[in-house]
């Protein structure tokens, strides 16, 4: 199978890298591991397609003449990034060093929202995080620095601020429910993917729905045994029992996690799966799957309680070292050594719900 890293002559002009990784190929050059990296915070909120083609960077040359964004890669930049699929809301914590007074007011008074692109130069560089800011606060370190905090959070219009209200008839779907309630939250987020369960889901009688959209959307993720998440402004509704080849983009293709390819360490078996840490890899997503062999995991061992509580046996790992991701946090220093992607993941065939009702489950 061809890899990511190949050179570029040897692939076809209408075939696609694949996300699988070929080993041989990841430690040929030091080249491969040259850190890529860009943060932009725009002053307005529309869409912008951050594609890797001449549009995309054609628009945003035109956008930095007009001062609609600003371009931070130049800065020291420290960030934390989590992304989710689950309830949780996807976040962003930038930090960006001695920036200019002006500067920093009109991030805090005008910046709307961040994009952070991050990754290695030609083979795996992308964006990590599209968010609203919605707090600043700067602060002096070290007696000589000067940083500019920035959190921000994916969808937050959506999720916080938009609120949905319609009717619906006997027999509309569950699958129409979700698509009015992204409509009548004025496009602040677009549906994704929603599963073909949501189509067996019918109303036996008309209602009305009013309220904050995240509390509708996870009464009908349990309907069909699933979960919600938005991701990069896109909506995702998935059932557990999704065919993986019905999801969106990369995550029906599994990314290779070796040592050859960024793995870092033993990765660890835990209650419902595993935890790993690689290098930072834009390419892993919430609930894309990734490929790990169980030699390289460091099972678990068994919890021996009390008399009346017995011996809890962790749960096994997948036969074919597939897993599927529930929390991924990329943390990286552009000027340091931080350049990492830790990830929780489960069997992809799922002890993904099990893990979500579990209240005392924190997501990474």
């Amino acid at each position: 199978m061809k890899d990511i890293f190949q050179n570029s002559e040897e692939t076809t002009e209408n075939e696609e890298p694949d996300t699988i990784y070929t080993p041989g190929y990841a430690v040929s050059s030091s080249l491969n591991w040259m850190r890529n990296y860009r943060l932009k915070v725009y002053y307005h909120t529309d869409k912008v397609d951050t594609k890797n083609s001449s549009n995309y960077y054609e628009t945003f040359s035109q956008e930095k003449s007009t001062d609609r964004v600003l371009d931070l890669s130049d800065f020291r930049i420290q960030f934390s990034v989590r992304r989710c699929a689950m309830y949780y809301p996807n976040q962003a914590v930038i930090s960006v060093y001695n920036l200019s007074a002006q500067t920093e007011s009109n991030i805090i008074s005008e910046g709307y929202r961040v994009i952070l692109e991050a990754g290695y130069k030609n083979v795996n560089n992308g964006q990590i995080f599209d968010g609203t800011v919605i707090q600043c606060n700067r602060y002096k370190q070290n007696g000589t620095d000067f940083v500019l905090n920035i959190l921000a959070i994916d969808g937050d219009q959506f999720l916080n601020e938009k609120m949905c209200s319609f009717s619906y008839e006997k027999g509309q779907t569950a699958r129409q429910q979700v698509q009015n309630i992204c409509s009548s939250t004025s496009g602040a987020v677009t549906l994704k993917y929603a599963s073909p369960d949501l189509d067996k889901i019918v109303m036996s009688k008309g209602g009305a729905v009013y309220g904050q959209p995240k509390k509708t959307l996870s009464d009908i993720a349990k309907t069909i045994n699933g979960t919600w998440f938005v991701d990069n402004g896109e909506l995702y509704m998935i059932a557990y029992s999704d065919s993986a080849k019905n999801l969106p983009g990369n995550r029906k293709t599994a990314v290779e996690l070796s040592p050859s390819t960024g793995l870092l360490g033993n990765p660890q078996q835990v209650n419902y799966g595993i935890k790993a840490r690689c290098l930072l890899n834009p390419k892993l997503m919430p609930y894309g799957l990734i490929h790990i062999k169980n030699e390289y995991i460091t099972e678990q061992m068994v919890s021996v309680g009390s008399y009346s509580q017995g011996i809890t046996f962790p749960y096994t790992l997948d036969p074919n070292g597939m897993y599927r991701i529930c929390s991924i946090t990329f943390t990286g220093d552009n000027r340091g050594n931080e350049w990492y992607s830790d990830v929780t993941a489960v069997n992809q065939g799922g002890n993904m719900m099990a893990m979500l009702t579990d209240s005392s489950y924190t997501a990474n």
